[in-house]
């Protein structure tokens, strides 16, 4: 199907989930269709997993896929299997399109989706957010390289475009595929008209909501409950800083209200204004993950001019920010002598906590760096780059 200038340009774009299900692949995907069809030039046909409604984006079209998400219940590990009718919906809409556009590799629709595309012509572009995920559990960590190596690798080297998200997953990828074209390091984007600063008056007021102390330190954790996040890390740390809170934002196999830690609070239902709001009242965001690019929240946090404490190998997710995170080593087989080590981060922590204010210099480094439009702009160049 050839694309003509009087036509918008048709993109299938396939992720795992919408972003109703709190991942920030998803998250990520959701923004960057918003904002690049606000340009104009395209029309999206994105297809995900019908465990989470879909989402509104005007003049967009929503395909949910008929799933089984039972592998994530059972075993934490978020890999929907969609059904055969989907599967032909899939193909058929892959093959109308004029390219594919997938967010990540190691996905069966995902996968499918790359197959269906090649059979049909049609050009790939990938965006690739994450680099393998080292689990604890051995088996799952020597399933992770092997499809790693013989899934993901021919994927990117066979995609006509791909695009990573951090310095830290391209450099991984760098050195193990023999890429035939030219990669490219495009960051996530924040909303920083979401996602600022508060004034004094405001953080004070969102203080008061929560029924803080003046002298109480909030720890701050964004994302899904899973184990490569390090839920066993701050659930140790909890129990040593009893009269600290800790505010968990998210959901997933994990259940943190099973802890019955007193200074522990759930945030299931937070997203928007209202996750803006946990930002811009807490004093420190914590990230003792592992596996991962560079999360989001980093990103939204900074944003909010609020510090981040993660792992050395996160902060090399993006190198312009490093010098604007404090670092603590993480190891994932090792919770406790994880949250021992940061422990005594924390108790020597080179911040006052709880905040005077926000850190502007943080906020700063963010608005210069990650605000959304003109990331948009660099995609929509290479959507259009690619079209035949």
């Amino acid at each position: 199907m050839t694309a003509t200038p009087n036509k918008k340009i048709e993109i299938a774009v396939v992720t795992h989930y919408y972003n109703g299900h709190g991942g920030g692949i998803e998250q990520v995907a959701q923004k960057l269709i918003h904002e690049v069809a606000s340009l104009g030039d395209f029309h999206f046909i994105w297809m995900a997993s019908d465990c989470d409604p879909a989402p509104v984006i005007e003049g967009q079209t929503m395909s949910p896929m008929t799933s089984c998400n039972v592998i994530e219940r059972v075993l934490g590990l978020p890999m929907p299997l969609w059904g055969w009718r989907s599967l032909r919906n899939l193909r058929r809409t892959i093959q109308k399109a004029d390219l594919l556009w997938l967010h990540d590799t190691l996905y069966v629709g995902n996968i499918l989706a790359f197959l269906f595309a090649k059979r049909a012509g049609k050009p790939i572009i990938i965006t690739q957010h994450i680099a393998p995920i080292p689990y604890r559990n051995p088996l799952l960590r020597w399933l992770m390289r092997l499809a790693d190596k013989g899934i993901t690798a021919p994927m990117l080297k066979n995609a006509d475009d791909v695009i990573f998200i951090s310095d830290r997953v391209a450099d991984d990828y760098y050195r193990r595929v023999k890429f035939t074209k030219p990669i490219k390091v495009i960051p996530n984007g924040v909303d920083v008209r979401l996602f600022h600063p508060p004034i004094a008056e405001n953080r004070r007021f969102l203080r008061q909501q929560f029924a803080l102390k003046n002298d109480q330190p909030v720890l701050l954790f964004v994302g899904r409950f899973v184990e490569k996040k390090g839920l066993d890390v701050l659930r140790r740390l909890a129990t040593l800083f009893p009269d600290w809170r800790f505010w968990l934002a998210g959901t997933g196999a994990i259940d943190p209200t099973t802890w019955l830690l007193p200074n522990v609070h759930v945030f299931s239902d937070r997203k928007g204004q209202s996750l803006a709001e946990l930002y811009q009242a807490a004093d420190l965001l914590l990230m003792p993950s592992y596996g991962e690019g560079f999360p989001l929240v980093i990103q939204e946090a900074m944003a909010c001019g609020l510090p981040v404490l993660c792992a050395p190998e996160t902060a090399q997710g993006c190198a312009p920010a490093a010098p604007h995170l404090h670092l603590a080593e993480v190891w994932p087989d090792n919770a406790e002598r994880t949250a021992a080590v940061w422990y005594e981060k924390l108790k020597a922590f080179p911040i006052s906590l709880p905040l005077a204010q926000p850190i502007k210099a943080i906020a700063e480094f963010a608005l210069l760096s990650w605000d959304w439009p003109p990331i948009a702009r660099v995609y929509a160049d290479i959507l259009k780059k690619q079209r035949r």
